[in-house]
């Protein structure tokens, strides 16, 4: 029967079957690896990412000694981490990598914004801009607040959509033109702000439950990290505000392989670094399309950010780091 199945076909014709059988076995094997290849109408790169590794793999990472009691953190372009307090959810300290001096007090929301009488100001995420201004979001206000380099001035960029005050944010990021993105994954909503006009509006047309955000080095796409799928989604973006679908980049086939946190090694890199659960650190070559290490970590932590040569992680009740593997 397929001997004469491909009598019948011309030798163009033959030549699109077999590629199209090929396609999609290697699609499949991907698959059952627990990596999804890119779609071939929107690439990230020109290859897919396959999990082959050509790098470290199954080896504890080495850990840096340094550790600072903190929770949610981000990292300026100047070297400075801004990291909620551990015993104060509404204090953001702040400290110099490059000076390794003691860290100080950056801003107390508290001494701004009135805090209700039956609960504390809680910050969700905080990110820098390139201007240097701390961008931090507020769960109990719901409020998108910007602060100057000095915590002299302090902005409300936004506080609701369409009425309804914003809710627990987990994800926050934004672009050089004055875009900022920020996941509400209670919502299944990922938020659009104008930081100049202050408009509000909704990117996703799917449903989405964030864990993190990053863009990548063009800031043309959004990525961000989901749970439930274990997946990392990309959004493609422009200069109009319409609501758009996502498509996937990586999935992730085991239960326990939860994509908690995403970063790109460097403004202008190919390498995406990805926190799956609590301990695996996985570094993609989207340029390549592979995976090129993997490693475990001797502790648990649920959100990473890279400046330098290093991982800076975030623990239960504080930040440390380990060094990006020389191989990369």
């Amino acid at each position: 029967m397929l001997c004469l199945l491909l009598i019948g076909l011309n030798q163009n014709n033959l030549k699109a079957w077999v590629a199209s059988i090929v396609t999609a076995l290697i699609l499949f094997s991907l698959y059952l690896c627990g990596c999804r290849a890119l779609p071939v109408s929107a690439p990230l790169t020109s290859n897919a990412v396959s999990p082959t590794l050509n790098g470290l793999t199954g080896k504890n990472t080495h850990v840096e000694k340094f550790e600072l009691p903190g929770r949610e953190f981000t990292i300026s372009s100047n070297g400075t981490l801004y990291f909620v307090d551990t015993n104060n959810s509404s204090t953001v300290q702040k400290i110099n990598l490059q000076k390794q001096q003691q860290f100080e007090k950056f801003i107390q929301l508290g001494e701004w914004i009135k805090q209700p009488e039956d609960d504390d100001l809680d910050i969700d995420d905080l990110w820098i801009d390139h201007k240097e201004r701390l961008v931090l979001a507020e769960s109990v206000s719901g409020k998108i607040l910007r602060i100057s380099p000095d915590a002299r001035k302090l902005e409300n960029l936004a506080d609701s959509y369409d009425g309804y005050r914003l809710s627990t944010t987990q994800g926050l990021t934004g672009s050089r033109r004055g875009e900022l993105f920020v996941g509400s994954p209670h919502a299944a909503t990922l938020y659009r702000i104008d930081a100049v006009t202050g408009k509000v509006s909704i990117l996703n047309e799917d449903l989405v439950r964030s864990n993190d955000l990053c863009l990548d080095p063009n800031q043309t796409r959004l990525l961000v990290a989901e749970n439930d799928p274990n997946r990392v989604l990309v959004y493609d973006l422009d200069d109009d505000d319409s609501m758009k679908f996502g498509w996937t980049l990586l999935h992730f086939s085991e239960e326990e392989d939860q994509v908690n946190s995403l970063e790109f090694v460097g403004k202008n890199s190919e390498l995406l670094i990805v926190l799956l659960g609590e301990t695996k650190l996985q570094i993609y070559n989207l340029t390549e399309g592979r995976l090129v290490h993997e490693s475990s970590l001797p502790f648990s932590c649920n959100r990473l950010r890279v400046y330098g040569n290093r991982i800076y992680l975030q623990t239960k009740n504080h930040i440390t780091r380990v060094r990006i593997p020389k191989i990369l």
